[in-house]
Parts: C-alpha cells; sequence; structure tokens
C-alpha cells in the first residue's frame, strides 16, 4: 500500500499523492489522563490512526498529529468532577494546574492552527480535514478554519469523528467504550484493561460506556461507516 504519512514520503511520493487526491489530513490531540488503561496520548494516537485510515481508503496525506498549543484549562485533570483524584493518581500537586492569568484563552491555539493550513495550502493541497481527537478542540479548530478560508482557497472539514456516526448509534467519550475500542483496533500496544482490575469503580477520569465492553470490532464497525461519510464530503469539497 502507497504511503500516506507525508513525513515518511520522498519527494517524489509526496508529489505523486497530492497530484492524485489534493487531500490532507490534520490530527489533533493533547496529552492527559484517559484512565488507568489508555495511552497519555489517547487522543491524538486515535486521531492520526483514524486519518491513516482515510487516507488509504480516499486518498491523500496525513499530516504529523499536533499535541500542544491549546487552552491548558481544558485537560481531564482541570474540568472532570474527579479531577482531583486524577492528580493524586498521578502524584502531582493540585497546584500545579493553577490556570494563567486570564483563565481560558484559544488565541495561541488558533493562530498555531492557521498557520499549519497555510503551510498545508502552499504545497498545493485543496481540501484539508482537520479531526480534533481531544473534542474540546472542535470548537477553536472551527474558528481558526473559518477565519483561514475567509482569505484563502483552502476548504477545510473539522469533525471528531465518531460525530459523524451518532445516528447509528455510537457514542463518543472519554477513555470508554469507544475510545477503548479505538485504540484496541489502531494500537492495541497501548491498551491495557488489567490495569482496570481492583482498581476504583466506576474507573476513575472515564466517561462513557464501561471500557471493559470495547473490542475492536466495534471500532471498525464505526470507522468503516466514518470513512464513506467523509469521503462523500471529501468529494463534494474537491468539485
Amino acid at each position: 500500500m502507497p504511503k500516506v504519512r507525508c513525513e515518511e514520503m520522498l519527494p517524489h511520493e509526496l508529489v505523486a499523492a497530492r497530484d492524485a487526491r489534493p487531500v490532507a489530513y490534520l490530527p489533533v490531540g493533547r496529552l492527559e489522563w484517559h484512565g488507568r488503561h489508555l495511552a497519555w496520548g489517547n487522543d491524538a494516537v486515535k486521531a492520526h490512526g483514524m486519518c491513516v485510515r482515510m487516507a488509504e481508503a480516499i486518498g491523500g496525506v496525513v499530516y504529523p498529529a499536533l499535541y500542544y498549543g491549546d487552552d491548558p484549562s481544558a485537560i481531564a485533570d482541570l474540568h472532570f468532577p474527579n479531577g482531583e483524584e486524577i492528580s493524586r493518581a498521578l502524584g502531582v500537586d493540585r497546584t500545579n494546574f493553577a490556570l494563567p492569568e486570564g483563565g481560558r484563552d484559544w488565541r495561541l491555539y488558533e493562530d498555531l492552527l492557521k498557520a499549519i493550513f497555510w503551510e498545508i495550502e502552499r504545497y498545493g493541497f485543496r481540501v484539508l480535514v482537520v479531526l480534533t481527537g481531544h473534542y474540546p478542540l472542535k470548537g477553536p479548530a472551527q474558528q481558526a478554519a473559518e477565519a483561514y478560508t475567509k482569505d484563502h482557497a483552502l476548504k477545510i472539514i473539522v469533525m471528531i469523528g465518531v460525530d459523524q456516526i451518532g445516528d447509528l448509534g455510537f457514542k463518543g467519550d472519554h477513555a470508554a467504550k469507544w475510545e477503548t475500542s479505538a485504540l484496541m483496533a489502531l494500537r492495541p500496544d497501548l491498551v491495557d484493561l488489567r490495569r482496570l482490575d481492583g482498581a476504583e469503580e466506576p474507573p476513575l477520569g472515564v466517561m462513557g460506556e464501561d471500557p471493559r465492553g470495547a473490542s475492536a470490532a466495534h471500532f471498525e464497525e464505526g470507522m468503516r461507516h466514518i470513512v464513506e461519510r467523509v469521503r462523500v464530503q471529501v468529494e463534494e469539497a474537491l468539485k
């Protein structure tokens, strides 16, 4: 199968992939607690894996995942009801999470995204799919996309991924059934459900259906529908 990860492509491979389908994918996420059983970087790892699946099926090039630059208050340790328990589990002083003066601020993140949009567009891509593995990033990413496309030809589609198939009964969550199923399929080496054995109930920092009901098959079924629905959007944007 041809390469789809742009950082691994030789120049002629990048040119061929872009000329065949001038579509880029930008996965974004952040580093935060995802239960005791999932990798710290779940959001971006998941988003990147989903983008790779899309590019392999639809065509195009996947850019490296973005982990940094977002509002520092938008993490589980701060806004989850049991955030203090997460801090204790990490052995971290709660005061380390004190917000900077002014509190929530997405300006840096939006500016960073717009700079990435420009880098992608200047290499000849006409459509960009931004997949926000960390759900709070969708709003700021959409705002950055709307601001950027006022003065540029690049067409930008912002999504979470699972939001494309809510009508089919699939639900987004935090380290629960969907996200655990995603990593089971995409990076099984980053999942260890045994870490939940004998731990607190419900699992700490998990929001949604019990992750012990997750399966790679659950994700694969949902991903198949996501790819087909994104394909329709990409084809329309390329017209």
